[in-house]
Formats: C-alpha cells, structure tokens, sequence
C-alpha cells in the first residue's frame, strides 16, 4: 500500500488506508466505488489497485469494451473505469452484477455526469463499502508528498484551490529558486496557463461561457444560448471537469488564466456588470495595460462613479486605469481627487486639485469648492476652507451654499442670510439632503444667537438623522451629527449629544471613512460622562489600523489628554502631554473644536505649561466673540479659562471669563451651572466654605457633563474646612461624582473590566485602590488627593493593610503588596519613606 501515491487518495489519508483495507478483508470479495473530479487520479487507483490485489493471488480483469461482464467469473475482481461515460446497456449489465453480493466489482466515476442507470451500480456497491472519494488536496497530503515546499505549501493550495491535476502540475512546476525572487509565485501562473486553457479548449460552450463568466466577476446566467444543462447541471460539470472547486468558484489560477486571454469587449462586459466582484483584482484592471480605448476607459470611468461612495479603493484603482486608457485627466478630477480624500490620501487630493481644478468642467465648480474646503477642513485649518468658499461662492447648488454657510460659522464668521427672492419656488422638489441641509443651516444660525430656541437642538438633531438617511458621503467640512452634537453639549444636554452620534455611527453617515470622527466624538461624550472604559474603547476604534487626518489625530491627542488628567497622576498627565504635544499644534481652533480646546488649554495649566495653548486660546475667545459670544459655544471655552485662572492662582484672569457666564446664565442651562460654580469656587478659593452651597454647585456640573469639575470642586471645598464632617461630607461628594477606579464597569455592559486577582485579594477595593497608589511611591497626601480621602485616613488604610498582609518591615510590605495585586517590580522608582508608617 506504501506504493499509492499521496496525491490520489481522499480527502482523509488515513480514512483513505481504511477503506482500501476494507477492499481486502479476507472472505469477501472486493467490491467499492471510486468517485471524483477529472485528473484526480481515479484510473492510477484503479491500477494500482489491480496490482495489489494480483499480488494477493486474486484475479483482475479491467473493463474494456470487449470484456462479457456476464461470462466474468464472480470471484474475478472487474475494475470499471470511467463508468459514467458507458451507454444504457452496458450499465444495466453492471447493475446485474452489481447485484450480487459475491461478484468482485470495482467501479471508478466522475462525480459528473450521473446518468440514472449508474445510480444502482454506486447505490448497490456503496452497501457494501463507503465510496472512495478522491478531490481536493489537502494541506496533510500535500506536505506528505512535497515536505520542501516549505513556505510556498500555502500558495499552491491557494492557486490551485486545492484541485488534484492543478496541485500535480504546480508541484511539477515548481522551482524554488524562481520562487525565491518572485513570491507572488507568476512563474507558476504562466507555466500552468497553457495546460488550463488547453483543457477549456475542451469542454462544452457553455460550461466554457461559465467559466470565463467567473473568472471575470460577472452573473452567471444558465441556458446562457438558449441550450444545454442548467446553472446547476453546469456548476457540477465545472467541478468532475477539475476546473471548479466545490463551492462553485473557479480555481485563482483557472480564473487568471482566462483574463490573461479574455477580449477587452468582454472585460468591459465585466466592468460594466453590477456587483461584478472581479473588479477588486487588481488582475481584471491589468488587462487594461497599454490599451488606448475610448469605450474602456468610459466603463471604467462609469464603473468608478458608481462605487466610489462604497469603495473608494476600488473607485480609485479604475479611474487611475481609465486615465491610462486615454481619459482626460481633467474631467475626471472632481472623482479622483474625492477618492483619494475618501482613503485619507489628502496630500494626493490637494495635488489633483491644484493641478487639474482650473480646466475642470465648468459644472463641477461647486462639488470642486465642497472638496477643496473638506480637504482644509480635514487638515485642521478650517479659516482656509471659507477662504475657499468665499473664492468660489457656490450659487446654484443650495445644498453647497449651506456648506459654504458651515464654514464660514466655523471659520468666526457670522453667516451671511441666503439670497432667496420673496415668493421664490425652491429650485428642486424637496429631498433628504436638501432638507438635512434646510433644518442644518437653521439650526446651526439659531444656536449663534444670545438665546438659542429650544427647537435649535431639534433641528440639528432632524437634520442629522436625514444626512443619514439620504446616505450622502460626499466632503464637507463638518458632518451634521458632530455639529448636533457639540452644539447639544454646549447646552447642557449630554444625553442628546449620545444619541445623535450614536444614531450617525449606527448609520454609517457620511460614509465608512468618516466613522473614525463620529468614534472619537463617541470617546469624548463618554470622557465627559465619566464612562472612561468607553471613552477609551472608542477611542481604540476610531484609531484602530487607520492614518487619521491631522484634525482628528489632533482629536484623538486631546482624548488621551482629557483620560490622563482625569484618572491619571499628575507623573502620567506629564508624559502624555509631552508624547500628544506635536500632534495638538498641528491644527488651528474653529467653532467645532472649542470643546476640545478647552480640555487642552486645562491641562496645559494643570502640567505648568500655559503658555503652550496661549496662542490658541486667544484665537478661540477671538473667534467667539467674532460670533457675538453664542452661550452655546463660548460657554465652555470660558470655564476653561475660569480652570486655569484657578490652576495658575491668576485670581484677575477669571473676571472676564466669569461675566462671560453670568451674562450667559440666564439663556443657557450649562452657563448657569458654570457660573454658579465659578461664585462658589471663588468663595471656596477665599476661604468660606458653605458644604450645601459647595456640594449643589459641584452636582450641578455633574448634571451637565462636568463631573470631575464638580468633583475637583467639592475636593478643594474640603481641603479648605476644618470641620471634620465638612470634610467628610464633601469627600464622599467628590468620590461619587468622580470614582477613580476607570476598570470598574460604566454599566455593567460588555466593555466592563475588572482586574482577574480582585477576587483572590486579601484587600478590599479601597484598599486596593490605596495599595496601587502605594505601589506608586505616592505620599499620604498624594493619594488622598487622588482618590478625595484625607492624608490621615489614607495613613489609616496602609496601616490596615499592613496588618492584614502581616508585613514586617517597608520592603516586605511592598513584596506583598504586589504579590496581592500581582503587579510586577518597578524598575525605577520606590515609593519613599514618608509614604509609609
């Protein structure tokens, strides 16, 4: 049996030995069926069946067109080979043999066709033994055949798909010193092309239309000349033929060989087919190469329109081709250069534009300023892309006069109201993006008013589930859902702001290459609803093997930021700060970004570098009261100067940012907390600690996505009392509205993390939490700042704690303690002295 070639048996090598041993049992005579694809290696079984059993003493007769199979004596073995080729006849004769239990009879098929005479020769046969199923090659067999193929075993399986005849010839083919300078393995496609194409050559028209149809990507279509077989029929022939797999697809090889030679008229055909599925290999677009065709290069112009709003890759990939094909490069720019931009490529986009803009169509002005200003936009340079608009002001398209308007908002620039004649019809009936863009530049206007109506927020939110709607992925320099959301957050509604972005990310809006900016506006809701573990999932998402632009890398930067002042040391805060500063003063502040900078211009104080966000912190209060100071967006801006007035004990620095809230307070809700903060903060700073106007200041930051403000808040109004039960009561504030431990679940969803040791831990949670931060080298005031606790109390709890762990001296205290927390030592710095008893 070690005589039987690898490469011939079924799909199981061992099984494969079961069943021949099952052909030899001793007292019955060898009966069995042999079924598989063409150049599977049915006949070389057979034969090599024939000798083991003459080898045995027992008697063969292989099959011919002579043999009188009624004159064969049962006890001779009859070998049948290619039964599915035999006429009625002779197959009604087989099945009588077939019949007999005694009759030695073993009979090889393809697994097409089947005509209904031979079904009772297998059924009968298959009775007495399992079929032998000879068919693809797997990776077992093929390392038992060929163990020095090494690296290139997977490459052939792939090329060949596994089919037995391609498996032989590629393995025949193959030289490892050709491989060695060529991994894409095309020595091996051009030595296998003639043999496939050979073998095309020679099966019947339609089961050739089939193949080719595949092979290009195109719809398969049964009776495709109004004859033979069905699409199933045909699929079956494809595979007992060797050249389809089982799931129907031709083998990678099969399929390049038949683009090799197909007609440009029918890679056109292919590229011209919706949901064609060849046109992700770059192999179908190579068929283009050095072909000069006006009708190539319009389908795969055509081709390119239609996916570029879902594969901007492909889209990209065929207009490059259609070009090479003879396209005018200009006509073409609008599509190419918002491909690029679509795959973050916007170095690319600006060189097409700058080159080719000026002999665009005189029609793509419009779409060529959204691009422009996007491309500005995307760089964090939004000043640039109103520049853009006010240069190229779009007049008949009222859905790019509203982006123009978004701009210009962002850019500082209070919109100018849109020129519409009295009693004029609108120039289009009404539609999704239309409408999004009516109730985004109402809402938008509304909230750069003093008092912003509360159907502002309605609006923009309406108007960001349309954007969605209408599927719209085209460039703009700020999506619907971002606006909403910032502007929901300037006015004290976190909630809202959740919702609109989660809708827009549940949506896809404006397209797969802008999920990452909705991610991070996700990371920064959660940051600001003290939800770190999904701020930083999201933030893993948004940033997750993807380049992102400069704004949103920027974006990203400031999230890290914001996670390390708040759950971070003061050491941690530091580092990250050092590690994100290139990258924040890569953009400059516009309307949607005050949020953000607001974040930075506080940690820039909270790490003793001011002066870093200086510059751009006057450029943000220059732009808001550009607009008039809208509470909905300079809000925020200004309780970041009141923070660092605080931070940098610049008592006069707070006074402007403080009637900048109070004048606000009495039209917005997030205003009136702030600025009932920013009095009792003032008080607390000069000594007069009132807990119930401390603790109902500091909650009411919480209520408007500020709870670490309130809790930092009620920490200061502790640190500042003498009486023990202000303190207390202030603390337990401050540690419910700010927990320090960012593992413990935000709601008990999915995300939650907790450290695996905690349940085998001798210490409680706070202790716990003590212990890390002991671990840390902090002092008794160090950690009963960073988790709101009194020095005094954290020296109670690291006395407890070294009670329970039993600990002698400092050191072992120490050992043990990251034993507890299965922590590893510290290469660098101990904790010092004054950190413990």
């Amino acid at each position: 049996m070690s005589a039987l070639p690898t490469l011939i048996v079924a799909r199981d090598w061992t099984a494969s030995h079961a069943q021949l041993d099952d052909i030899r049992f001793p007292g019955e005579s060898a009966r069995a069926v042999v079924s598989g694809s063409a150049g599977s290696g049915k006949s070389t079984l057979l034969r090599s069946l024939a000798r083991m059993l003459a080898d045995e003493g027992v008697e063969t007769v292989m099959s011919r067109a002579a043999t009188d199979i009624p004159a064969t004596p049962p006890s001779t073995v009859l070998l049948v080979d290619d039964a599915h080729q035999l006429d009625v006849d002779r197959l009604r004769v087989l099945a009588d043999r077939a019949d007999d239990p005694d009759a030695g009879l073993i009979v090889a098929a393809r697994t097409w066709p089947a005509p209904a005479e031979l079904a009772p020769v297998l059924f009968r046969l298959e009775r007495s033994h399992p079929a032998i199923l000879l068919g693809e090659v797997t990776r077992p067999q093929l390392r038992s055949e060929r163990p020095d193929l090494g690296d290139c075993e997977d490459a052939v399986l792939h090329l060949t798909g596994g089919i037995a005849w391609l498996v032989h010839e590629c393995v025949g083919a193959h030289d490892d010193t050709d491989c060695a300078d060529d991994p894409e393995h095309r020595t091996l496609h051009e030595s296998l092309r003639p043999r496939i194409l050979h073998r095309l050559m020679s099966v019947s028209p339609d089961l050739r239309r089939l193949v080719d149809d595949l092979s290009l990507g195109l719809a398969p279509l049964a009776n495709a000349d109004g004859r033979g077989e069905d699409l199933e029929s045909l699929l079956s022939e494809g595979y007992a033929e060797g050249l389809l797999t089982g799931d129907g697809r031709p083998a990678p090889v099969v399929a390049e060989s038949v683009r090799a030679v197909a007609p440009v008229t029918r890679v056109i055909d292919a590229i011209q087919s919706p949901g064609s599925s060849a046109l992700r290999d770059e192999v179908v677009l190579r068929s283009f190469d050095g072909i000069t065709d006006a009708r190539a290069s319009a389908a795969l112009a055509a081709r390119a329109r239609a996916v570029l709003p879902g594969d901007a890759a492909l889209a990209a990939a065929l207009l490059e081709q259609s070009v090479a094909c003879g396209a005018d490069p200009a006509a073409m720019v609008r599509e190419r250069a918002q491909a690029a931009w679509m795959l973050g490529r916007l170095d690319e986009a600006g060189v097409l534009l700058d080159t080719h803009a000026a002999s665009a169509p005189a029609d793509s002005s419009g779409e060529l300023a959204d691009l422009a200003a996007a491309l500005w936009a995307d760089r964090g340079m939004v000043r640039l892309a109103d520049e853009t608009y006010r240069a190229r002001i779009p007049r008949d398209d009222p859905a790019s006069a509203t982006r123009a308007r978004v701009a210009a908002a962002g850019a500082g620039r209070t919109p100018a109201p849109q020129a519409v004649a009295p009693g004029s019809p609108m120039p289009t009936p009404p539609s999704l993006l239309l409408t999004a863009y009516e109730l985004l530049d109402r809402g938008l206007v509304a909230t750069l008013s003093a008092t912003t109506p509360i159907s502002a927020l309605s609006d923009l939110q309406r108007a960001s589930e349309l954007y969605t709607a209408s599927a719209d992925s085209g460039p703009s320099v700020e999506l619907p859902a971002v606006i909403a959301a910032a502007a929901a957050i300037g006015l004290g509604d976190l909630k809202s702001a959740q919702t609109i972005v989660d809708d827009a990310l549940t949506g896809a809006q404006g397209g797969s290459h802008r999920e990452p900016r909705l991610e991070l506006w996700s990371a920064w809701i959660s940051l600001q609803r003290e939800r770190p573990v999904e701020a930083r999932a999201a933030l893993a998402r948004a940033t997750h093997g993807r380049a992102l632009s400069p704004r949103d890398d920027a974006f990203a930067a400031t999230i890290e930021i914001g996670l390390a002042r708040r759950y971070d040391d003061a050491a941690g805060l530091a580092a990250v700060w050092e590690a994100s500063h290139a990258r924040i003063t890569r953009v400059e502040p516009d309307l949607y970004s005050l949020l953000p900078l607001g974040e930075l211009v506080i940690a820039a104080a909270r790490v003793g570098a001011p002066e870093a966000m200086e510059a751009s912190f006057e450029a943000g209060l220059s732009l808001v009261a550009a607009l008039g100071e809208p509470p909905a967006w300079s809000t925020s801006l200004h309780w970041a100067g009141i923070q660092r007035g605080i931070l940098l004990n610049r008592p006069k620095a707070l006074i402007p940012h403080a009637r900048a809230m109070v004048s606000a307070a009495s039209h917005n809700r997030l205003a009136a907390r702030m600025a009932q903060a920013g009095r009792v903060w003032t008080s607390v700073l000069a000594g007069t600690v009132d807990p119930d106007a401390v603790e109902n200041a500091a909650r009411g930051l919480a209520t408007v996505g500020l709870a670490w403000d309130g809790a930092r808040l009620a920490g200061h109004g502790a640190g500042r009392s003498d009486d023990r039960k202000v303190i207390a009561r202030l603390l337990a504030c401050a540690r419910e509205l700010h927990p320090r431990d960012s593992l413990r679940p935000a709601d008990g969803g999915e995300h939650a993390e907790a450290p695996d040791s905690a349940g085998d831990s001798p210490l409680s949670e706070r202790e716990r939490e003590v212990a890390e931060l002991v671990l840390q080298g902090k002092t008794y005031a160090e950690i009963g700042e960073a988790i709101f606790i009194s020095p005094r109390t954290a020296e109670h709890h690291i006395a407890h704690i070294r009670r329970r762990l039993d600990a002698t001296s400092r050191s072992d205290l120490l050992a043990k303690l990251r034993i507890a927390l299965d922590v590893a030592a510290p290469p660098t710095r101990a904790a010092p002295e004054e950190s413990l008893p």
